[in-house]
């Protein structure tokens, strides 16, 4: 009778830690700074042409953000956002169906953020033997729209040129 009784102990506490485990990552500020970019979103450029969709989720008990973005022309690209544990930091994984040119494939960085309004993410590639950065600014304009811009230096980060800019609004 007591063994029975021990095992239902140790069952209750197992169930226990793992709703903590599960909670855990809802639970940490960190892991809810993306979240004004969770969402079903149309993309557009400044002057207010419609070049994609996306779609931002959280996924994994809220441990990762994943992002499914379209293109006007139908390519597609998926970045997976998740916290390096040794660092703290925010980092991004982003493929898309060209995954064999120089962008398209690349890993970044958080090198910024203010708090729940925008985040900058940094990284870099080879492109004919030299190296790019690569940065991605998402700033959050209201509720329903974000503005995200990827911008690109050739000189180590002398200069800076845009090579994106996307306005979007919330489905």
């Amino acid at each position: 009778m007591k063994s029975a009784i021990w095992l239902l102990v140790l069952f209750a506490f197992g169930q226990a830690l793992r709703a903590q485990e599960k909670t855990a990552c809802q639970d940490d500020p960190l892991y809810q700074m993306m979240n004004f970019w969770v969402g079903s979103w149309q993309v557009y450029d400044e002057e207010g042409k419609l070049v994609g969709s996306n779609r931002i989720e959280k996924i994994l008990d809220q441990c990762a953000v994943m992002e499914h973005w379209r293109s006007a022309e139908g390519n597609e690209g998926k970045s997976l956002f998740y916290v390096d544990n040794n660092t703290g930091t925010w980092k991004q994984v982003w493929v898309t169906t060209n995954a064999k040119l120089p962008w398209g494939q690349k890993e970044k960085t958080l090198i910024f953020s203010k708090e729940k309004e925008q985040l900058l993410f940094q990284g870099a590639y080879m492109m004919n033997n030299q190296k790019v950065l690569d940065r991605t600014l998402l700033t959050r304009i209201n509720t329903d729209e974000v503005k995200q811009e990827i911008q690109i230096s050739r000189d180590g980060g002398l200069h800076w040129q845009s090579a994106f800019v996307g306005i979007y609004k919330r489905n």
